[in-house]
C-alpha cells in the first residue's frame, strides 16, 4: 500500500471574486495566483474579502486549486 501525500497548508490574500461567497483568486507571497474556494462545511465567508489573508490547502496534486481553511480577519 502507498502512502498517502498530505495536502500543503499555505497563506495568501484574496486578490479576486470569482464566485460570491464561494470561489476567489489568492495571490501567494511569491506571485503565485491560485484560485481558492470556500467548502460549504468550512468557514463563513467575510462581507469583504477582498485584500484579507487566508490559510489554504493544496493538494499535492494540483497547486492551481485550494481550499480556504480560515479568513484572517484582523
Amino acid at each position: 500500500m502507498k502512502a498517502e501525500r498530505p495536502n500543503l497548508p499555505a497563506v495568501g490574500k484574496i486578490i479576486h471574486i470569482r464566485e460570491e461567497g464561494r470561489l476567489f483568486d489568492i495571490e501567494m507571497a511569491n506571485g503565485y495566483i491560485a484560485i481558492a474556494v470556500l467548502p460549504k462545511e468550512g468557514p463563513s465567508c467575510p462581507d469583504e474579502p477582498i485584500g484579507l489573508d487566508v490559510d489554504v490547502e493544496f493538494s499535492p496534486f494540483d497547486m492551481s486549486r485550494s481550499k480556504i481553511k480560515h479568513f484572517h480577519t484582523n
